[in-house]
């Protein structure tokens, strides 16, 4: 098929790869060539240069506080992150300028400058509905003062989040290096580096495959610093967006590249290292671009102290993107004139020689210079704006500084949300499939396989929900390494099952962009020890985005990831991390043990609202159980009593299930009487159902395949003897895996794993 397969013989003929070079610099306008070509108009200018001002401003502002030189605030003493991007300002707000209201950004620590630009030419842009609606307390104004009114508030809700404050757009729960304003389409700064970048590429998959053609036309750029460009995750990012998958026409109905801009921010310092010189073997950094596209994504490098040559590279880039012709990587080469932070003199690395030399092409001053030159403005009228800035800022920096505090008794406030979408909005409610539907078989008592029964909730919640999409490694043609999607991609389309590079981090960070920006992914990790290589992107971004912008965003995804334990495979393809994922607030855990909770949790799982990592026992693939034709859910955190008991209490989930179920039949031969409880979700868990069961047997025994020294079984032995304790007639113990690394030899994970026989021994003990 076209590029992906060929039939003839191989030929391994001499010759050389050769690659296409990389433009540098190749703007030459100013703003008087450009009012003369009339490209831009004095409006366009001001507004650029206003953009500008009211991020050094901001910058200063901070700069100033750590000094206790801020005047209007010499009572407020500042306590947060002062990752300054003074030197930056032309690529902020020469990329924003270029940006519909509904175009996307991503953002990174040192992104104050990206969100204050975002802001502000989206509110330039908007009509006096669109801001009352913004800002409904402006309702009795209009026009100019209207616009200026929601300016300041915008100001002022980016210094309350800098502030920590309750009226901060993420309510003081994110901060500075989280900010972010999905309103205007800023889908967060984010202070892991490089840890926006998946989820801007995941953002542009929404934009390419959206059933809603009106929202299609979006354009997002991904704000990243030269020492992003060396992260596995960001390199894992270009080759996901670089992907011939999507442009061919053979193998894809939707032949459009994704519509992002990567804005390599290059102000020459990782932290303290240089990545020119130092740490990078490639120069300009634009050359990464070609070991990821034969186009080299369009690379070229930009002068990144002038906004007009920012500006002009942003409109090429967006053009290319809206003409399915994206990804397109910019380097706006750039400096920043303060270290990391400012407890960072920067005299180890660098000169003051170096500085100065930068400064003499500073972005502020040679643009107010250029403006002047151009005739376009007086001094005055420079003046004027200047002076507007400061006196905005410092208005809105009071009022920041005075506003209301988060209530501590909201300390955990927004950590998950309690919405789901029962109700699917036009037009996502349309079966939209494109060829025969897979057969689901089941036998004549109406039984199915726990694989099957997974398969069949997905089919129905992806016909039921036209946002719902599966991507992973080897999920399409082949059906997944079990043949659980098989005949997926042929029922719903490339565009909604399709496979991933092996890159596991890419393909949790694109779906937490999907899950952002409206869609409802539902991907794979093929294994659960893979989960490490993703770690960052499960913790860091899916589980907290909705806290740290204090319930501005969703992300409902959900993460399917299998256990291999129990089948020979050693220690990187048999671990039980459950437990792990469990300690991490914003996420939720399911694990099904039997079929009929295995369909019934992935549907519940993709209506959450809640990004969910959810478990499959490898063992338990082929088990069979009743599971019915008609439309059902389970819900989480209602525990599943298999069988009610009067002597001991069984707590166990997964594969352990099945297993205590046979200690459960063993014990009652010796007239043991076990309640066994399948807790069917970790996170949310059923305490209630678990201590009700405690006090009615007064023993209890906890089981996992987890590893046993730091599992969750942990925890509900500490839950239990603290809710239960006056009903306890026995310590309450925990079974898991031994304290070791899974071994592929049968006889030693025979030993590794809980056995039926250790279930039966530790109720003994209990009794």
């Amino acid at each position: 098929m076209g590029n992906y397969y060929s039939n003839s013989a191989p030929k391994f003929k001499k010759g050389e790869a050769t690659f296409l070079p990389i433009p540098e610099y190749s703007y030459s306008g100013t703003a008087k060539s450009e009012l003369k070509n009339k490209s831009v108009t004095k409006e366009e200018l001001a507004e650029l240069y206003e953009s500008m001002l009211v991020i050094r401003e901001f910058e200063d502002m901070i700069l100033k506080l750590k000094n206790g030189a801020y005047e209007v605030l010499s009572d407020f003493e500042y306590r947060g992150p002062t990752h300054l991007s003074i030197g930056q300002e032309a690529t902020a707000a020469g990329v924003c300028s270029q940006l519909a209201i509904t175009d996307q950004i991503t953002s990174t620590h040192r992104g104050h400058g990206d969100s204050i630009a975002k802001g502000f030419h989206a509110i330039r842009r908007m009509t006096d509905a669109e801001l009352k609606a913004r800002c409904p307390e402006f309702e009795n104004l209009s026009g100019a003062e209207l616009q200026e009114a929601v300016m300041e508030d915008h100001i002022y809700r980016t210094i309350a989040e800098l502030f920590g404050k309750e009226a901060g757009y993420g309510k003081g729960r994110g901060g500075g290096m989280h900010i972010a304003d999905f309103r205007v389409g800023h889908l967060g700064a984010n202070a892991i580096v490089g840890g926006g970048i998946p989820i801007a590429t995941g953002a542009a998959m929404t934009t390419r495959i959206d059933v809603d053609e009106a929202k299609r036309g979006k354009v997002v750029c991904a704000f990243a610093g030269d020492g992003a460009y060396a992260n596995g995750v960001v390199l894992e990012s270009f080759n996901w967006a670089a992907q011939k998958q999507f442009t061919n026409p053979e193998f894809s109905s939707i032949n459009f590249g994704l519509p992002i801009i990567y804005c390599l921010i290059n102000n020459h310092f990782g932290m303290t290292g240089r990545a020119d010189g130092e740490v990078n073997g490639v120069s300009p950094l634009a050359r990464r671009a070609a070991g990821f596209a034969d186009n080299n994504m369009h690379a070229e490098v930009v002068n990144g102290m002038d906004p007009l040559a920012v500006r002009d590279a942003i409109s090429r880039a967006k053009e290319l993107c809206k003409n399915g012709q994206g990804p397109v990587m910019l380097e706006f080469n750039t400096y920043r004139y303060f270290g990391h932070s400012l407890s960072d003199p920067r005299t180890e690395y660098r000169t003051k020689e170096e500085e100065a030399l930068w400064k003499e092409v500073d972005p502020v001053d040679c643009f107010r210079k250029s403006l002047l030159d151009a005739k376009a403005f007086t001094e005055k009228q420079l003046v004027a704006i200047e002076e507007k800035v400061a006196e905005r800022n410092r208005r809105a920096a009071r009022r920041a500084a005075d506003a209301a505090d988060p209530d501590p008794a909201d300390v955990i406030k927004y950590m998950y949300t309690d919405t789901t979408s029962e109700v699917v909005p036009a037009p996502y409610n349309q079966c939209m499939t494109r060829g025969p539907r897979p057969t689901i078989k089941r036998d004549a008592e109406g039984r199915m396989t726990y694989k099957a029964a997974i398969q069949e909730g997905m089919i129905e919640e992806m016909e039921r929900d036209a946002r719902v999409v599966c991507y992973g490694e080897d999920v399409a043609d082949y059906g997944n390494a079990f043949k659980l999607t098989k005949g997926m991609l042929e029922y719903f389309g490339r565009a909604r099952v399709f496979n991933s590079p092996i890159s596991e981090a890419a393909i949790i960070g694109t779906g937490v962009g999907m899950a952002m920006t409206g869609y409802r992914p539902v991907v794979e990790l093929m294994y659960m020890d893979f989960a490490l290589m993703a770690s960052d992107q499960i913790s860091n971004q899916a589980a907290k985005w909705h806290y740290m912008t204090g319930a501005s965003t969703k992300v409902p995804m959900v993460i399917r990831c299998s256990v291999g334990g129990g089948k020979g495979y050693g220690g990187q393809h048999s671990q039980s991390l459950e437990s792990i994922f469990a300690h991490i607030p914003g996420t939720l855990v399911a694990y099904p043990s039997n079929p009929y909770d295995a369909k019934g949790l992935i549907k519940t799982a993709i209506r959450d609202d809640n990004p969910v990592v959810f478990v499959e026992g490898q063992l338990l693939y082929n088990v069979k159980g009743v599971v019915p034709q008609e439309d059902y859910t389970v819900p989480f955190g209602v525990a599943n009593v298999i069988r009610e008991g009067s002597d001991a209490t069984i707590v166990a989930w997964g594969p352990a299930v099945n297993d205590a179920i046979k200690a459960a039949d063993a014990l009652a031969e010796e007239g043991i009487s076990v309640e066994l409880i399948d807790p069917r979700t970790i996170v949310p868990f059923d305490w209630e159902t678990v201590f009700a069961s405690v006090r009615k047997t007064g023993r209890c025994m906890v089981v996992s395949q987890c590893v046993d020294v730091g599992s969750f079984t942990g925890e509900i032995v500490s839950k239990i003897v603290e809710n239960c304790f006056d009903d306890l007639d026995a310590p309450v113990l925990k079974l898991g895996a031994k304290n070791g690394i899974a071994p592929q030899a049968h006889s030693l994970e025979k030993a590794f794993l809980p056995s039926v026989e250790e279930m039966v021994e530790t109720v003994h003990k209990l009794m």
